[in-house]
């Protein structure tokens, strides 16, 4: 299923292991969530192959009607200068701008959105703070400084409103930011999102500890752990995917090679730091906007952390789609999910 990590990947994965967040953060809560990300994005590092550099092999994908390569842009936004990258025509006045997970990943796994994109359809994606091509700030790692960000990539883009995508913790970023600029949001799509609040989350951890647990007693995880870092990763790291076996495809790949552990490791403890007990359900119950709702069946999160969402969305027009076969990434179910978000932004079928 998985190829396997060179020596290099094992240095790096054993480096990262010393995580020293709890020292720091004092809020319990605070640090299972910063464990939770951290393993995280140790378990996808844990998963990547030393490939080529993802710089040179990410590509407009074939199926896009777009024929010119997609521009990149540096933007200024207060204490961080975000890369982002359009695909698509942005005079059109129609775009979507993406909100990938982590916090701790990067854009590369988003690349393929780009098939949306057409002379009449941009598709903008962004590292966040912190993260690969976007500079890494000491502090301000607020929910209300990404949104800023992403207000500062809206801007940047010229138009006055945008649909708004957001992948599992991207989720948190797109809703907060709907919240914050309800004017500047036409529509919201939220891809196996993270929930509106902390007791969700812990909920979501639980539900993870089981899948794990399930996947032990079918020997799919060794009921003994190893005890070294990377092989302990690579077993825990089949549970993100609905298929045990999963071929993990270029972009995600190209987003795991281009995760600096350091970063990584910082960007999660300060984000989940200055998150702390953090609850906005009762300013999501405000929005009114169309909202899709793309969550994978066999997320190992769990649909409950759907269903919190979903209601705390009172008053928006909701649509709620349970991808079949799919786990936490689109990327096992690309058919079924790119057909919905089509649908849902009234954009042509694909080719």
């Amino acid at each position: 299923m998985l190829t396997q990590h060179q020596a290099n990947w094992q240095y790096v994965l054993l480096k990262t292991i010393q995580i020293e967040f709890a020292n720091s953060i004092k809020d319990v809560r605070c640090i299972m969530a910063v464990r939770l990300a951290v393993c995280f994005a140790l378990i996808l590092i844990s998963n990547a192959a030393c490939q080529s550099d993802p710089e040179e092999t990410e590509m407009v994908p074939e199926d896009s009607d777009v024929t010119q390569a997609p521009q990149e842009l540096e933007v200024q936004a207060d204490d961080v200068t975000l890369y982002v990258r359009i695909a698509g025509d942005p005079k059109s006045g129609n775009v979507l701008i993406a909100n990938h997970g982590g916090p701790g990943m990067t854009s590369h796994y988003m690349v393929s959105l780009e098939q949306l994109a057409s002379t009449d359809f941009a598709v903008v994606t962004y590292d966040q703070r912190g993260m690969a091509r976007s500079t890494m700030p000491p502090d301000g790692y607020g929910l209300l400084n990404y949104v800023a960000d992403l207000e500062a990539v809206r801007k940047a883009v010229g138009v006055e409103k945008v649909h708004i995508l957001g992948h599992s913790w991207g989720g948190l970023v797109a809703m907060r930011y709907a919240t914050v600029h309800p004017q500047k949001a036409r529509s919201i799509i939220l891809v196996n999102s993270g929930p509106p609040d902390w007791q969700a989350m812990q909920v979501a951890q639980a539900n993870m500890d089981q899948r794990i647990a399930e996947l032990q007693q079918q020997g799919v995880i060794p009921e003994e752990l190893p005890t070294t870092v990377s092989e302990r990763m690579e077993a825990i790291g089949v549970a993100y995917y609905a298929d045990p076996g999963f071929e993990v495809p270029d972009e995600l790949m190209n987003t795991f090679q281009s995760m600096d552990t350091d970063r990584v490791e910082a960007v999660n403890g300060l984000t989940w730091s200055a998150l702390g007990a953090y609850d906005f359900t009762a300013e999501l119950a405000g929005l009114n906007h169309p909202v899709l709702m793309l969550f994978g069946a066999n997320d190992p999160f769990g649909l409950s952390m759907a269903e919190t969402t979903r209601a705390a969305l009172t008053a928006a027009r909701v649509e709620f789609v349970v991808l079949e076969a799919c786990g936490h990434f689109w990327q096992e179910c690309p058919d079924e999910f790119f057909a919905h978000v089509r649908a849902f932004l009234e954009l042509p079928s694909a080719r």
